[in-house]
């Protein structure tokens, strides 16, 4: 049995990461979502689990940058409805007139999916920016521990589920430019660790659903439908809390909200179909040799294997 030292150990092992000399806990003027820059007024806004966590701070964070309409979607009527209540208080705190629409609905059935997309569709609503937040883990255990229909249901949601309203998403009318915004993690990179690595069938099916998304940019072009999949943290939740660790030792959850509305503006536009942390500094990431490099480098902060380019070694 570990012990809260331990635990926050590991913790802090996760949540180390030097891409960029400054690394964000907090929010910073650059993403706030009350720049002008990064308005999101007259757009809709589609997020999955939408109701808690991840989800809910992204959704408060597009109601601080004007949202037209946010639309959640999430499991449980009771969930939704206490948190369209708390967005639709925070939309008057900030005047910023925010529609909030609840659905309850499993993403994993295409019935229940397709039936939210019709109703969006007969009041003539159009989505501009859909988050894909909705994710399933379950114990730890090696897979082959877990079973495959195990293992197959975390695939179905992390990976099936998110392509299912993906396509539907791009399906739209219109020509308008759209925005995708995946929720991944740094478990995909971190596959050794050992508060990973005891979730292998996650990994598999979180690092499956960011190469969906890296794949679906390949195929279209950021002018028409801009991706980007991005780690939120390590946000505080009743879970952690039901162990006794401190809030201090988490990101804070108002930074993934901030940073998915910077990932929603032009001023993203250059990470198109790539894999970011949101405590990466969006200044160092947007200017000098970091900048350079995501325009030279094709590969970087993509899915591969290591060592390879079509078929010669790198070095």
């Amino acid at each position: 049995m570990s012990t809260l030292a331990e635990i926050a150990e590991m913790l802090a092992g996760m949540s180390r990461t030097d891409l960029t000399t400054t690394v964000r806990r907090e929010p910073y003027p650059a993403i706030s979502p009350s720049r002008p820059e990064l308005s999101q007024a007259g757009r809709v806004v589609l997020v999955t689990g939408g109701g808690t966590g991840v989800g809910f701070a992204i959704a408060r964070a597009f109601v601080r940058a004007s949202a037209k309409t946010i639309i959640i979607l999430g499991r449980r009527a009771q969930v939704l409805a206490d948190a369209a209540s708390r967005l639709e208080e925070e939309a008057k705190t900030v005047g910023s007139g925010t529609k909030i629409v609840t659905y309850p609905c499993d993403v994993v059935n295409t019935a229940e999916v397709d039936a939210v997309w019709k109703e969006i569709a007969a009041q003539g609503i159009t989505v501009d920016v859909y988050v894909a937040n909705v994710a399933k883990t379950t114990e730890p255990k090696p897979m082959l521990e877990l079973g495959t229909d195990e293992v197959w249901s975390q695939v179905e949601t992390n990976v099936k589920a998110p392509l299912y309203l993906a396509e539907k998403f791009y399906a739209q009318p219109g020509e308008s430019r759209k925005f995708i915004i995946n929720v991944s993690t740094a478990s995909i990179h971190s596959t050794t660790h050992p508060g990973v690595a005891e979730r292998p069938a996650y990994t598999l099916s979180k690092l499956s659903g960011t190469l969906l998304f890296q794949l679906l940019a390949q195929d279209a072009p950021r002018e028409k439908v801009q991706v980007v999949s991005f780690h939120p943290g390590l946000i505080w939740n009743d879970g952690w809390k039901s162990l006794g660790l401190s809030p201090d030792l988490f990101d804070s959850d108002e930074l993934c909200g901030a940073f998915a509305v910077w990932l929603a503006s032009e001023n993203a536009s250059f990470l198109h179909g790539r894999f970011v942390w949101a405590s990466w500094d969006v200044d160092e990431l947007s200017s000098g040799e970091l900048r350079k490099r995501f325009d030279e480098d094709p590969n970087w902060l993509r899915a591969s294997i290591v060592g390879l380019n079509q078929g010669l070694r790198t070095y």
